[in-house]
């Protein structure tokens, strides 16, 4: 944005035609109007006054902000894509570049515009695509260096990208090191990074180590919105995440135990005495299928501690005191399929 832009804005805001903000400059109404035109520039001796009248920092005045705000980065992100379809590509970089240089120190702007030229020369807008790969590195780099970590994993994210397409593998396993251990997607990029390298067995470890990690958050989360949706009283709604978690389960193959087990709450809640015995019954039948995902195929490139579950026995008389003596279980007394479940008759 010029000073006549920036002017123009904050005139407009401060509530002033431009006469009176003429007037109390002590100049020409037809020079605020070829300021804001972008037709001439006040003087410097101006300057300091009109950002007194507009309420505004000098910096501001001459567009040297720190930042944008979301929503003037997507006034520019929206100007740039009109930009390639009406003026093509060496046009719009070239925008771009200007841009970049009136606000240098707006990395999240300067990522974003990186990345919209670089994947319009990946689906071949423009000739010779190669010659602008050290300026939107270095875009990119500078991004890189951001105190905000999400701008910073966008940045290596994208770097990482643009050398394994090059097959510059040493230098992509550089920028795998922004990510940290905890992020799923550091673990797919190493399986992205490993396939391309032909190391297919360490490619498939690490994505479906991804895959499992993923489940684990995902049954979390629902979890989480299970018990407080049963808190709150609202049974359907407690019901619908359930069984979420239960197609969850089966997708990921995580044995039968885990595709029934979400339902447990839910019965017990409702006191519903025929879907609380039908629960119980697949949970005490498959209390040995509760590790079975070490058997899938999903998961075949893992490896597991152990084959078996050492604790089969232990967890099915758990349930079975749980079931028997279990205050949340009382309505079940003297159901005699439930009786009969538990042993008693």
């Amino acid at each position: 944005m010029d000073i006549g832009s920036v002017i123009k804005k904050y005139r407009k805001e401060s509530g002033f035609t431009q006469e009176e903000m003429a007037n109390r400059l002590g100049v020409t109404t037809p020079a605020v109007n070829k300021w804001e035109n972008g037709n001439s520039k006040p003087d410097i001796d101006l300057l300091a006054p009109i950002a007194r009248l507009l309420h505004i920092s000098l910096d501001t005045l001459l567009a040297f902000r720190e930042n944008l705000t979301d929503a003037e980065i997507e006034e520019l992100i929206r100007e740039m894509e009109k930009m390639f379809s009406e003026e093509g590509y060496e046009k719009t970089y070239q925008w771009a570049v200007n841009t970049i240089n009136e606000y240098p120190n707006c990395n999240l702007l300067i990522w974003q515009i990186a990345v919209m030229l670089d994947s319009r020369r990946i689906l071949g807008e423009c000739e010779n695509p190669d010659r602008y790969d050290d300026q939107i590195n270095s875009w990119y780099e500078l991004a890189l260096n951001d105190e905000n970590e999400s701008i910073q994993h966008h940045a290596a994210d994208s770097l990482f990208g643009f050398y394994l397409r090059k097959q510059n593998y040493e230098m992509a396993e550089k920028y795998l090191n922004y990510f940290s251990d905890y992020d799923p997607m550091k673990k797919v990029n190493w399986g992205r990074l490993y396939m391309e390298q032909g190391k297919t067995e360490e490619a498939y470890e690490k994505l479906e180590n991804a895959v499992f990690s993923e489940y684990t958050t995902l049954n979390l989360a629902f979890s989480i919105m299970t018990a407080k949706a049963l808190k709150e009283k609202n049974g359907a709604y407690a019901r619908f995440l359930a069984e979420k978690m239960c197609t969850l389960a089966a997708v990921f193959d995580m044995g039968k135990y885990n595709q029934c087990a979400p339902l447990l709450n839910i019965v017990t809640a409702e006191k519903n005495v025929e879907d609380t015995f039908q629960v119980a019954k697949q949970l005490l039948e498959n209390v040995d299928t509760i590790c079975d995902f070490r058997e899938s195929r999903l998961y075949q490139h893992m490896e597991f501690k152990t084959a078996e579950n050492p604790y089969t026995r232990e967890m099915e008389e758990n349930l079975l005191t749980l079931f028997r003596d279990g205050e949340d279980f009382s309505y079940m007394k003297g159901y005699e399929p439930w009786e009969k479940l538990l042993g008693k008759s």
